[in-house]
């Protein structure tokens, strides 16, 4: 490109080119110099050389030059987009959008400015913006591979992972061998939970790169959510054998060790990151003091958390961060500062892209729906086949989230004869098939006989990949506690199905909810208003009461505070109703938590103690922030023989 013979000519720009694809950047300001004496009012020299000092990261410098080209040539698209490059690497990003804009007024046809004006746009967060800027990306140059591949970051940010492998497949259709694109479709199929084919797509990217520590590490994610823990951590020291300073590779080790209950380990690997990081980072210091109090160091924990600065944690980790600086408090009785704690985290949680992509609402008025109709219909009896497919009878372990589920859960899978299925979505199957097979309604429908075996079937496909020893255990017990919620769908398929109905104190069910960092889905997501919480409770446990006694379920109920007192005798209750002897190691149930890996409910961390009482009666230390809700749990306080004091 020439300016009224101001540019120099190709056979000089392009070794200057040249020079800056191989990074000799000293080399390229050399030359630079020297052509200006013969070309001063070049912009195209100014332009260039403004991309070195950015590849130099001499920021003020490389503006200054683009700003000397705007001066020669104010119309110059190329600086306009090139000062907003550089504006947005250093966090300007409403000064970026309107250089950007800028580039596209004087040149509409600019695509590399739509594609940067897309990307400052989504790390906005304006994702549904950012994606129509791609398109018109596209359009001026549909080979534009990087505008794919960002466009699919944007869609899968929003949740739309069907369109954001879409969009990275046609990145792949035109640049076969796109690291990024591979990584980035990875990331997109973890999220499905499609973790073989993640880990095909990140496999993928390290032929194409075999030095990526940001894919080993996407690796080691994926092996950790399929329960790989050494696999997983082999993935994060290759990360950091790339890369030692990976700060994120260091965090993920740590918390799959933590995840694990594999506290020693954690020690030494937070020990070895203290020896290679410098400054340490805050996320890293987090983590230290999470294993402080594990290890019950309280005042050690409190010390170093609260010399963590929270603007400088990770935001992944803020809420995190919070949970455990409300428990630091707590630990030193001060519940007012705890409980400030507690509700900041959940401010916070709203103000997440994993909340944000939930409808909470719809998900709430959907269940209060359904009581609606279970109100208003008659029993409308299964129709029971003895010729089923399946023998199987499941015993259903439910309850609200936080009412000692997890530790039934690890008591009960040490004896030799039961086999649990860990929070797993089994019955999700079931109803899928049931609503491609032209169904909506199980509430106040009887579903074919062939339905429901259909049902029945996919539902024991989905079970199978993960219950183990099949052919030596007897009593097969599937734990999700909102499968009460599922109790209509439940009677239908298995009309003599067994219910572990699992209770602890209504107040500190619904506090505990709201205490607990959960990872977000449409249910969780509910669990961060304590107003919210509060009803959830009680449309819950109203929806089980009416299906209990309209359907005539069998049903066991267990308090969490009485098997805090006595666990031999109400473990020995509940396996007569499971027509089960005890077994004495159900009494080192510890051991059993310590053997089965990662356990996928909050509560690792408590099961894998001693029996501790500090939970039972939680709330009274929080009684004034609570009162208001005493009067709307009264019934339930009632229906399960508890105090209101």
């Amino acid at each position: 490109m020439t300016f009224s013979g101001q540019e120099p000519p190709q056979n000089q720009i392009l070794p200057l080119i040249n020079l800056f694809t191989r990074g000799l950047f000293d080399d390229v300001l050399i030359e630079i110099e020297r052509i200006q004496k013969i070309f001063p009012n070049s912009v195209l020299l100014y332009n260039i050389s403004g991309s070195v000092h950015t590849e130099l990261r001499q920021f003020d410098l490389a503006i200054d030059n683009y700003k000397k080209a705007l001066v020669i040539k104010p119309d110059y698209a190329d600086a306009f987009c090139n000062i907003g490059i550089v504006q947005h690497k250093i966090g300007e990003l409403d000064e970026s959008i309107l250089s950007y804009k800028k580039a596209i007024e004087f040149n509409p046809l600019h695509a590399v400015a739509y594609q940067n004006l897309g990307d400052a746009l989504k790390d906005q967060g304006k994702l549904e913006e950012s994606v129509e800027v791609y398109n018109k990306a596209l359009a001026i140059k549909p080979d534009y591979v990087e505008a794919y591949n960002n466009m699919g970051n944007a869609l899968n940010e929003q949740g739309k992972l069907e369109e954001a492998i879409e969009a990275y497949n046609k990145a792949l259709l035109i640049k076969p061998d796109y690291a990024d694109a591979y990584n980035n479709m990875g990331n997109a199929l973890k999220e499905q939970g499609k973790l073989e084919q993640a880990i095909e797509a990140y496999k993928k990217a390290l032929a194409i790169k075999p030095d990526s520590a940001k894919v080993y590490n996407n690796l080691g994610n994926v092996l950790k959510d399929q329960g790989k823990l050494d696999e997983a951590i082999e993935a994060y020291n290759r990360a950091l054998a790339i890369k030692p300073d990976y700060v994120e590779a260091w965090l993920n080790g740590a918390e799959a060790f933590e995840k694990w209950n594999k506290l020693e380990k954690l020690g030494l690997w937070l020990e070895k990151a203290f020896q290679i990081l410098e400054p340490i980072p805050s996320e890293i210091s987090f983590m230290k003091s999470k294993l402080l109090w594990r290890n019950r160091d309280m005042q050690g924990a409190i010390k170093l958390i609260s010399n963590v600065d929270f603007e400088t944690i990770a935001p992944i980790l803020r809420c995190d961060y919070l949970n455990l600086k409300a428990k630091c408090f707590e630990a030193s009785n001060n519940f007012d500062l705890a409980f400030d704690c507690f509700e900041s985290m959940n401010v916070l949680a709203k103000k997440s892209a994993d909340y944000l992509r939930h409808d909470t609402k719809q998900y709430f008025q959907n269940i209060k729906d359904q009581l609606a109709i279970l109100k208003s219909i008659p029993v409308k009896k299964s129709a029971i086949n003895t010729t089923e497919e399946t023998e199987l009878v499941p015993v259903f372990l439910v309850g609200f989230p936080r009412s000692g589920t997890t530790l039934l859960d690890t008591i009960l899978r040490s004896h030799s004869a039961i086999n649990v299925v860990e929070e797993q979505p089994t019955l999700q199957l079931a109803k899928t098939f049931i609503q491609k097979s032209g169904y909506t309604d199980w509430v106040g429908t009887v579903l074919p006989q062939e339905i429901i075996f259909g049902a029945q079937k996919a539902y024991i496909n989905e079970l199978d990949k993960h219950r183990h020893s099949i052919d030596n255990k007897s009593v097969f017990i599937d734990k999700l506690p909102l499968n009460l919620l599922e109790t209509p769908l439940i009677q239908q398929l298995y009309p003599k199905a067994k219910f572990i109905l699992a209770l602890r104190h209504p107040v500190d069910t619904i506090l505990s909810c709201w205490m607990q960092n959960f990872k977000l889905n449409s249910a969780m997501a509910n669990m961060v208003d304590l107003d919210r919480v509060a009803e959830f409770y009680c449309v819950t446990m109203e929806t089980f009461k009416i299906c209990r006694a309209k359907y005539n379920l069998s049903v066991h109920e267990i308090r969490y505070e009485d098997l805090l007192e006595n666990l031999y005798s109400e473990t020995s209750l509940l396996l007569k109703f499971l027509d089960l002897d005890w077994e004495d190691q159900m009494e080192n149930y510890q051991e059993t938590a310590l053997k089965r890996g990662r356990i996928n409910t909050p509560s690792y961390s408590q099961v894998i103690q001693p029996i501790y009482k500090d939970a039972k009666y939680r709330w009274l230390k929080y009684e004034k922030h609570l009162r208001q809700y005493i009067t709307q749990l009264e019934p339930w306080i009632n229906e399960f023989y508890y105090s209101k004091h």
